[in-house]
Protein backbone atom coordinates (compact mmCIF):
# COMPACT_ATOMS: atom_id res chain seq x y z
CA UNK A 1 0.00 0.00 0.00
CA UNK A 2 1.70 3.68 -1.38
CA UNK A 3 1.96 5.62 2.23
CA UNK A 4 1.84 9.27 0.86
CA UNK A 5 1.00 11.07 -2.24
CA UNK A 6 4.35 11.55 -4.97
CA UNK A 7 5.41 15.78 -4.29
CA UNK A 8 4.30 15.80 -0.68
CA UNK A 9 0.51 15.60 -1.33
CA UNK A 10 -1.49 14.21 1.07
CA UNK A 11 -3.75 12.22 -1.04
CA UNK A 12 -3.43 8.57 -0.87
CA UNK A 13 -3.13 7.34 -4.94
CA UNK A 14 -4.62 3.77 -4.00
CA UNK A 15 -7.69 5.51 -2.77
CA UNK A 16 -9.52 6.89 -6.17
CA UNK A 17 -12.86 6.54 -7.58
CA UNK A 18 -13.83 3.17 -8.41
CA UNK A 19 -13.24 2.83 -12.13
CA UNK A 20 -10.95 1.13 -14.45
CA UNK A 21 -8.32 4.40 -15.12
CA UNK A 22 -6.90 5.49 -11.84
CA UNK A 23 -4.89 8.57 -11.14
CA UNK A 24 -1.74 8.34 -9.60
CA UNK A 25 0.09 11.60 -9.22
CA UNK A 26 -0.22 14.95 -10.83
CA UNK A 27 0.57 13.93 -14.21
CA UNK A 28 0.17 9.72 -14.25
CA UNK A 29 -3.09 7.60 -14.89
CA UNK A 30 -3.13 3.95 -14.95
CA UNK A 31 -5.85 1.33 -15.64
CA UNK A 32 -6.40 -1.96 -13.47
CA UNK A 33 -4.42 -5.23 -14.18
CA UNK A 34 -6.34 -8.75 -14.57
CA UNK A 35 -3.64 -10.89 -13.49
CA UNK A 36 -6.84 -13.84 -14.57
CA UNK A 37 -5.28 -12.81 -18.34
CA UNK A 38 -2.24 -11.35 -17.27
CA UNK A 39 -3.18 -7.90 -18.42
CA UNK A 40 -1.24 -5.09 -16.85
CA UNK A 41 -1.42 -2.09 -16.00
CA UNK A 42 -1.39 0.79 -18.85
CA UNK A 43 0.12 3.53 -17.57
CA UNK A 44 -0.70 6.97 -19.12
CA UNK A 45 1.36 10.28 -18.75
CA UNK A 46 -0.94 13.82 -19.67
CA UNK A 47 1.40 17.10 -20.45
CA UNK A 48 0.27 20.00 -21.81
CA UNK A 49 0.85 19.45 -24.91
CA UNK A 50 1.07 15.47 -25.50
CA UNK A 51 0.62 12.53 -23.67
CA UNK A 52 1.99 9.26 -23.63
CA UNK A 53 0.95 5.91 -23.13
CA UNK A 54 2.72 3.64 -21.59
CA UNK A 55 2.39 -0.19 -22.96
CA UNK A 56 -0.32 -1.70 -25.14
CA UNK A 57 -2.05 -4.49 -22.77
CA UNK A 58 -2.47 -7.83 -24.73
CA UNK A 59 -5.01 -7.57 -26.83
CA UNK A 60 -7.38 -4.68 -29.36
CA UNK A 61 -10.18 -5.87 -26.36
CA UNK A 62 -8.27 -4.18 -23.92
CA UNK A 63 -6.72 -1.35 -25.37
CA UNK A 64 -10.24 -0.24 -26.67
CA UNK A 65 -11.03 -0.43 -22.69
CA UNK A 66 -8.10 2.03 -21.74
CA UNK A 67 -9.40 4.54 -24.71
CA UNK A 68 -12.89 4.32 -23.24
CA UNK A 69 -11.59 4.77 -19.75
CA UNK A 70 -9.67 7.81 -21.05
CA UNK A 71 -12.62 9.69 -22.26
CA UNK A 72 -14.80 8.54 -19.57
CA UNK A 73 -12.56 11.12 -17.67
CA UNK A 74 -12.01 13.51 -20.22
CA UNK A 75 -8.34 12.77 -21.20
CA UNK A 76 -7.22 13.44 -24.54
CA UNK A 77 -6.58 9.90 -26.51
CA UNK A 78 -2.38 9.33 -26.67
CA UNK A 79 -0.30 11.51 -28.75
CA UNK A 80 2.31 8.67 -28.25
CA UNK A 81 3.25 5.11 -27.09
CA UNK A 82 6.35 3.23 -25.44
CA UNK A 83 6.52 -0.21 -24.93
CA UNK A 84 8.19 -1.67 -22.07
CA UNK A 85 9.01 -5.18 -23.27
CA UNK A 86 8.31 -7.21 -26.13
CA UNK A 87 6.09 -9.83 -24.14
CA UNK A 88 2.71 -10.83 -25.60
CA UNK A 89 0.84 -8.73 -22.72
CA UNK A 90 2.09 -5.52 -23.10
CA UNK A 91 2.40 -5.70 -26.98
CA UNK A 92 -0.62 -6.84 -28.39
CA UNK A 93 -2.39 -4.53 -28.02
CA UNK A 94 -0.57 -2.28 -30.17
CA UNK A 95 -2.66 -3.66 -33.14
CA UNK A 96 -5.40 -1.47 -32.24
CA UNK A 97 -3.11 1.52 -31.42
CA UNK A 98 -3.89 4.97 -33.25
CA UNK A 99 -0.70 6.94 -32.62
CA UNK A 100 2.97 6.19 -33.28
CA UNK A 101 4.54 3.04 -30.90
CA UNK A 102 7.78 3.46 -29.72
CA UNK A 103 10.38 0.62 -28.82
CA UNK A 104 13.65 -0.14 -28.36
CA UNK A 105 15.39 -1.86 -31.49
CA UNK A 106 15.43 -5.02 -29.40
CA UNK A 107 11.90 -5.07 -28.83
CA UNK A 108 11.45 -4.41 -32.64
CA UNK A 109 13.51 -7.38 -33.89
CA UNK A 110 11.56 -9.72 -31.17
CA UNK A 111 8.67 -8.55 -32.22
CA UNK A 112 9.56 -8.97 -36.20
CA UNK A 113 9.83 -12.59 -35.35
CA UNK A 114 6.69 -13.22 -33.08
CA UNK A 115 4.96 -10.79 -36.34
CA UNK A 116 5.32 -13.85 -38.54
CA UNK A 117 4.41 -16.45 -35.76
CA UNK A 118 1.06 -18.71 -36.92
CA UNK A 119 -1.82 -18.57 -34.26
CA UNK A 120 -3.28 -22.14 -34.27
CA UNK A 121 -3.84 -24.78 -31.17
CA UNK A 122 -1.01 -26.68 -33.32
CA UNK A 123 1.31 -23.83 -33.82
CA UNK A 124 1.19 -22.73 -30.26
CA UNK A 125 1.76 -26.44 -28.69
CA UNK A 126 5.12 -26.75 -30.98
CA UNK A 127 6.01 -23.37 -29.28
CA UNK A 128 6.03 -25.13 -26.07
CA UNK A 129 7.36 -28.04 -27.22
CA UNK A 130 10.49 -25.71 -28.81
CA UNK A 131 10.90 -23.75 -25.95
CA UNK A 132 10.11 -20.21 -27.39
CA UNK A 133 7.16 -19.81 -25.60
CA UNK A 134 6.13 -20.98 -22.04
CA UNK A 135 3.01 -22.56 -20.15
CA UNK A 136 1.73 -19.88 -18.74
CA UNK A 137 1.77 -17.68 -21.63
CA UNK A 138 -0.17 -20.42 -23.29
CA UNK A 139 -2.74 -20.32 -20.71
CA UNK A 140 -3.24 -16.71 -20.54
CA UNK A 141 -4.02 -16.41 -23.86
CA UNK A 142 -6.46 -18.84 -24.18
CA UNK A 143 -8.24 -16.99 -21.86
CA UNK A 144 -8.24 -13.72 -22.82
CA UNK A 145 -8.84 -15.14 -27.17
CA UNK A 146 -11.96 -17.21 -26.88
CA UNK A 147 -10.71 -17.38 -31.19
CA UNK A 148 -6.95 -17.35 -31.58
CA UNK A 149 -7.89 -15.42 -34.98
CA UNK A 150 -7.96 -12.25 -33.16
CA UNK A 151 -4.60 -12.86 -32.25
CA UNK A 152 -2.72 -10.05 -34.40
CA UNK A 153 0.81 -9.00 -33.65
CA UNK A 154 2.33 -5.52 -35.03
CA UNK A 155 5.81 -4.26 -34.77
CA UNK A 156 6.41 -0.25 -33.15
CA UNK A 157 6.94 2.46 -35.33
CA UNK A 158 9.55 4.07 -34.32
CA UNK A 159 13.22 2.45 -32.26
CA UNK A 160 15.58 3.86 -30.30
CA UNK A 161 19.15 2.97 -28.19
CA UNK A 162 20.24 3.74 -25.08
CA UNK A 163 18.33 6.80 -24.41
CA UNK A 164 15.09 9.34 -25.64
CA UNK A 165 13.60 11.99 -23.78
CA UNK A 166 10.15 13.15 -24.50
CA UNK A 167 8.90 16.73 -23.67
CA UNK A 168 4.92 16.22 -23.17
CA UNK A 169 4.89 19.93 -22.21
CA UNK A 170 4.73 20.53 -18.52
CA UNK A 171 6.37 17.32 -18.05
CA UNK A 172 9.37 15.70 -19.63
CA UNK A 173 10.22 11.49 -19.85
CA UNK A 174 13.05 10.41 -20.31
CA UNK A 175 13.46 7.01 -21.76
CA UNK A 176 16.28 4.53 -21.18
CA UNK A 177 16.80 0.81 -22.97
CA UNK A 178 18.91 -1.31 -20.70
CA UNK A 179 19.26 -5.36 -19.77
CA UNK A 180 16.95 -6.20 -16.90
CA UNK A 181 15.97 -9.49 -14.90
CA UNK A 182 13.13 -9.80 -17.02
CA UNK A 183 14.30 -9.29 -20.34
CA UNK A 184 16.80 -8.13 -22.40
CA UNK A 185 14.92 -5.21 -24.43
CA UNK A 186 13.66 -3.54 -21.12
CA UNK A 187 13.10 0.33 -21.31
CA UNK A 188 12.28 2.55 -18.05
CA UNK A 189 10.29 5.81 -18.36
CA UNK A 190 11.68 8.14 -16.00
CA UNK A 191 9.49 11.34 -15.01
CA UNK A 192 11.48 13.41 -12.55
CA UNK A 193 8.45 15.74 -11.91
CA UNK A 194 6.43 12.82 -10.08
CA UNK A 195 9.59 11.18 -8.79
CA UNK A 196 8.62 8.47 -10.66
CA UNK A 197 10.14 5.36 -12.17
CA UNK A 198 8.14 3.44 -14.67
CA UNK A 199 9.46 -0.48 -14.56
CA UNK A 200 6.83 -2.44 -15.94
CA UNK A 201 8.41 -5.98 -15.88
CA UNK A 202 12.03 -5.00 -15.30
CA UNK A 203 12.34 -6.33 -11.72
CA UNK A 204 10.66 -9.47 -12.19
CA UNK A 205 12.26 -13.00 -12.80
CA UNK A 206 13.36 -14.14 -16.49
CA UNK A 207 10.37 -16.66 -17.33
CA UNK A 208 12.01 -17.09 -21.13
CA UNK A 209 15.59 -17.59 -20.84
CA UNK A 210 16.50 -18.19 -17.25
CA UNK A 211 13.63 -20.96 -16.35
CA UNK A 212 12.06 -18.36 -14.07
CA UNK A 213 14.92 -17.46 -12.01
CA UNK A 214 17.11 -14.08 -11.32
CA UNK A 215 20.48 -14.02 -12.96
CA UNK A 216 22.95 -12.63 -10.29
CA UNK A 217 25.18 -10.63 -12.57
CA UNK A 218 22.16 -9.12 -14.22
CA UNK A 219 19.96 -8.55 -10.77
CA UNK A 220 23.24 -6.85 -9.21
CA UNK A 221 23.37 -4.34 -12.49
CA UNK A 222 19.62 -3.52 -12.09
CA UNK A 223 20.41 -2.89 -8.27
CA UNK A 224 22.92 -0.57 -9.44
CA UNK A 225 21.07 1.12 -12.02
CA UNK A 226 17.87 1.61 -9.12
CA UNK A 227 20.66 2.88 -7.07
CA UNK A 228 21.64 5.97 -9.33
CA UNK A 229 18.69 6.90 -10.84
CA UNK A 230 16.58 9.71 -8.51
CA UNK A 231 13.03 8.73 -7.95
CA UNK A 232 10.70 8.16 -5.09
CA UNK A 233 8.02 5.65 -6.66
CA UNK A 234 8.89 2.56 -9.07
CA UNK A 235 5.43 1.50 -11.42
CA UNK A 236 4.97 -1.96 -12.04
CA UNK A 237 3.30 -4.03 -14.60
CA UNK A 238 1.26 -6.22 -12.60
CA UNK A 239 0.73 -6.91 -8.64
CA UNK A 240 -0.01 -3.30 -6.92
CA UNK A 241 1.07 -0.30 -9.37
CA UNK A 242 3.24 1.27 -7.03
CA UNK A 243 6.19 0.57 -4.44
CA UNK A 244 8.32 2.81 -2.94
CA UNK A 245 12.12 2.78 -4.19
CA UNK A 246 13.36 1.55 -0.45
CA UNK A 247 11.47 -1.40 -0.59
CA UNK A 248 11.92 -2.35 -4.51
CA UNK A 249 15.62 -2.16 -3.62
CA UNK A 250 15.48 -4.19 -0.20
CA UNK A 251 13.34 -6.85 -2.04
CA UNK A 252 15.64 -7.19 -4.82
CA UNK A 253 18.29 -7.29 -2.55
CA UNK A 254 16.74 -10.14 -0.60
CA UNK A 255 16.35 -12.18 -4.09
CA UNK A 256 19.99 -11.84 -4.66
CA UNK A 257 20.97 -13.08 -0.69
CA UNK A 258 19.02 -16.30 -2.40
CA UNK A 259 21.49 -16.45 -5.33
CA UNK A 260 24.83 -16.81 -3.29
Amino acid sequence: MIESFPEGKDTDPMVCQKADMQNYSEHIYYMDANPETDQPFIYYIKGSRYSLQIDAGNSKENYCRFLRELRSLQLPAPSLMVLTHWHWDHTFGVYAAECPVIASEETYEILQKVSAWEWTEDAMKARLESGEDIQFTYDCMHRQYSDLCDIHVQKPDITFTGRMTIDLGDVVCHLEHRDSPHTRDAVFIHIPKDRVLIGGDAHYEDYYDNNSQYDKERLTAFLEYLNRVDFDWYLKGHDEPGIRKEELISYLNEKKMELQ
